[in-house]
């Protein structure tokens, strides 16, 4: 096996072999509409999704334009005045869409319909005794427009029969940060146990071309707290946060950490394990191993009660089973496991656990290093997440201006930039 490069993020290795069309995602929010939704065919809705005029969480139904949706929650939670723990929601969006989500709040209907949000329309649905959970979907439906390609038809036709209804589940660009691709970086010094050099990071790694860059310049030249909250703009609330807390306290780089939001620190600490997982992945792919077809020690991920991978679970490939486990990753109805280390994982077996050892040996990381002693609510386990997965569905035509406009839905988790890289292929991140 060769010696695994370490791919800028972003730039992972395709499975197709065609040149892309080009373009670039999100002209305008418009051309990225992604929808949530809660139930398969024949299949029980989610406990949240069912009434009970006992419940004290309100479900409402949110359709959002250009909004993050960690930045979402902090205004819902301060246009409700209630914590930021009571509200639920079962998948994050990212900014520049429209996006169609569900969301729990523990908060008074009175409260939820004076609520006006510019660029949020907001549906009340009924009371529910559970709240929403992360992951509590089946998955969500895109149409997804890319302008500026070269328009090429055949292009298009020639990727999908090579990716042959699936694609590499990478974590997309946006896991990472798609301005400021550092989550992994913060992710990385909070696991190594540097916790100032997460914080710096934060606030001030790879600015230059986004909102707040001189500030940035300016605090990472002059280690001025004070000074820095002043020149930090007011949109940027979790800098500010962090650098108001560090202002008051001085070097208390863990409690600056533990002024965002929970969901957002852990998604830091994901981001790390998320760039492990692509560059086994990758690796993978270079190697010329299939990614749908299980080899001897594979993992292999089955179906849940909704037809999407129960990640909680996973099958050993053996020769008495290699062939049943293959037909059924054929099917879609089983996945190809990849690892997202943590504290209780173990290798895989074969030339997949190789890749690994390899891998991790290179970023000089142990399972046992996820256990986050001063941070323990940062802490993982570890996990597992399917190598590939299936463009569900899929629809396609040119629009009247000539530009290429997707339908289709994926299980939840799964990245449409990741399969619409394959098509596109480009070099600047910024496209996607």
């Amino acid at each position: 096996m060769s010696s695994p490069a370490r791919p800028e993020v972003g730039k992972e290795e395709y499975l197709s072999k065609s040149k892309g069309i080009g373009g670039k995602l999100r002209k305008i929010p418009e051309d990225f509409e992604v929808l949530e939704f809660i139930e398969a065919k024949t299949k029980p809705h989610w406990t949240w999704a069912r009434e009970n005029k006992d419940g004290r969480h309100y479900i409402v139904e949110i359709t959002s334009k250009n909004w993050d949706t960690h930045m979402l929650v902090k205004e819902l939670s301060r246009r409700l005045g209630i914590g930021q723990r009571a509200i639920g929601f079962a998948g994050t969006k990212d900014k520049r869409a429209i996006s169609t989500q569900y969301f729990s709040l523990m908060a008074s209907t009175e409260k939820i319909k004076k609520l006006e949000i510019n660029n949020v329309d907001l549906e009340l649905m009924h009371r529910t005794i559970k709240p929403i959970r992360l992951g509590n979907l089946v998955g969500n439906k895109f149409k997804i427009k890319i302008t500026g390609t070269d328009g090429n038809k055949k292009k298009i036709n020639d990727i999908l029969g090579q990716l042959n209804g699936g694609f590499p589940n990478y974590f997309g660009i946006q896991r990472f940060g798609a301005v400021r691709p550092i989550t992994h970086l913060v992710g990385e010094k909070i696991v190594r146990g540097d916790y100032r050099g997460a914080v710096w990071d934060y606030l001030t790694k790879d600015g230059s071309d986004t909102m707040g860059a001189e500030a940035r310049e300016f605090l990472k030249e002059n280690k001025d707290w004070k000074a820095a909250l002043e020149k930090f703009p007011y949109n940027l609330l979790f800098e500010r946060q962090i650098i108001g807390h560090l202002s008051r306290n001085q070097d208390d780089y863990i409690g600056a950490l533990g002024q965002l939001p929970e969901n957002l620190s852990k998604m830091l600490v994901h981001g790390y394990q998320s760039l492990i997982f692509n560059r086994v992945l990758d690796q993978r792919i270079r190697e010329g191993l299939d990614i749908q077809r299980p080899l001897i020690g594979d993992n292999v991920i089955p179906a849940d009660n909704y037809g999407g991978p129960d990640q909680r679970k996973i099958i050993e490939v053996t020769e008495r089973n290699q062939a049943k486990l293959e037909k059924r990753c054929g099917e879609g109805k089983a996945w190809i496991a990849g690892l997202l280390p943590g504290a209780r994982s173990e290798h895989t077996g074969g030339v997949q656990g190789d890749i690994e050892k390899t891998v991790m040996k290179e970023e000089n990381i142990g399972f046992k290093d996820f256990i986050i002693e001063d941070m323990p609510e940062l802490s993982s386990l570890g996990m597992y997440r399917p190598l590939h997965q299936n463009i569900n569905e899929l629809e396609w035509e040119f629009d009247e201006q000539g530009n290429p406009v997707f339908n289709f839905w994926l299980y939840k988790g799964t990245y449409a930039t990741s399969f619409l890289r394959e098509i596109m292929k480009c070099e600047d991140m910024r496209a996607y």
